[in-house]
């Protein structure tokens, strides 16, 4: 049976590129271009005894948002309705690591050739596994970086309170300084510094701006000092 397919992008030219391939290809019945996953139900095309077409969904992997508790629960029911073909668009490897981790099985690069598109398509439609050359090639560095990918996604769940203190641990501020900055007792502070350690499986401050630097967390702190002023932070202690 013929197979539509669905592509959710918000690079308009790069989709309206991927559709010229699907039309050379007979084992596809057309497609649709969207721009975000709450389109989706709105195109479900039938055959002529108004049976449901099987669909396969390419998707820029910046539609998922794994900040959000729903995102897992939204990838799980696609995969159980339709093939599901992921174009990778991020630059950090936690990210391929999730996308995988969510049971996701064929993934491609944005620069990837017209032949591995294809393939991976094929692929996508008969649910089977399938990664172009450069992201096999991620994940074979990423099997190897495994602790530092996990350690990574560590810190990233962090609160915007502890990543505060983490990145003023890194400039040698002391205890009692950080809790003049953000409003509460040295203890408090020291606590949240104690259970950074147990999360990030550290035996000490010297492990936590270890843990700060692999991630880039301090690199991004420096790139985005916005998004960790104090005034933010101050007064949100979960402890």
């Amino acid at each position: 049976m013929p197979t539509q397919v669905i592509i959710c992008d918000k690079q308009i030219v790069y989709a309206m590129g991927c559709s010229l391939l699907i039309k050379d290809n007979p084992a596809l019945k057309g497609y649709h271009i969207i721009k975000s996953l709450e389109e989706l139900n709105g195109y479900i095309a039938f055959d002529k005894n108004k049976q449901a077409l099987p669909m396969v969904l390419v998707i820029d992997s910046a539609m998922f948002d794994f900040k959000q508790s729903v995102t897992l629960k939204r990838i799980k029911e696609i995969r159980a309705t339709m093939g599901l073909m992921v174009v990778y668009n991020n630059i950090e490897d936690v990210n391929l690591y999730q996308l995988i981790d969510a049971g996701i099985s064929v993934i491609v690069s944005r620069s990837v050739s017209k032949q591995e598109w294809s393939k991976a398509l094929e692929m996508a439609r008969l649910h089977k596994i399938y990664f172009c050359n450069h992201i096999a090639e991620k994940v074979f560095t990423m099997v190897n970086h495994m602790d530092k990918i996990k350690l990574t996604e560590k810190v990233h769940q962090l609160h915007t309170y502890d990543k505060y203190i983490l990145v003023r641990i890194c400039e040698e501020a002391s205890s009692k300084q950080i809790a003049n900055e953000v409003g509460h007792s040295k203890r408090t502070i020291e606590g949240h510094r104690t259970k950074m350690m147990q999360q990030l499986e550290v035996k000490n401050l010297a492990g936590l701006v270890k843990a700060a630097f692999m991630s880039k967390l301090y690199d991004h702190y420096l790139e985005n000092p916005g998004l960790y002023e104090v005034t933010a932070c101050a007064k949100t202690s979960s402890l």
